[in-house]
């Protein structure tokens, strides 16, 4: 089963997410913030990682750049969530390694797309030439 870990310090945007993963059957994790995050990544090893990029103690900037900086985590496909809608940071993320990014409010079906793309291309599995082919995925 594709577990998911979500990252984001708004509570209740996070327990949505996780909620609406899990009823599409999938495992969910959350952390409140990214160095809760990257603790979660190292003990769980989540097939997909769905970070928020504004949050205290860590920002998903950071924690993109930590996971990808892993040779054990590298491969995790990331997807970035962000009220941001400039294009100067959507660039920024996906030079850092970020396989997608979705702009706050999350169109759900959209959502559960990029999640399902990810989850049947293997997940950490998938060799990275298949995950950097897709197109980084935008929702705005």
């Amino acid at each position: 089963m594709n577990k998911i870990l979500v990252i984001d310090d708004n509570k209740d945007y996070r327990e949505d997410l996780m909620e609406i993963l899990q009823f599409e059957n999938y495992t969910t994790l959350g952390a409140e913030n990214g160095l809760i995050g990257l603790g979660m990544i190292h003990r769980h090893t989540p097939n997909i990682i769905v970070c928020d990029i504004d949050m205290p103690v860590m920002d998903g900037i950071k924690v993109l750049q930590t996971v990808k900086a892993n040779p054990a985590h590298a491969k995790i496909p990331f997807i970035m969530v962000s009220g941001h809608n400039d294009r100067t940071i959507i660039n920024a993320v996906s030079s850092l390694g970020a396989e997608s990014y979705l702009t706050k409010p999350i169109n759900i079906e959209q959502f559960l797309i990029t999640v399902s793309t990810f989850c049947n291309n293997g997940g950490i599995e998938a060799p990275m030439g298949m995950l950097n082919s897709q197109p980084l995925l935008y929702e705005g």
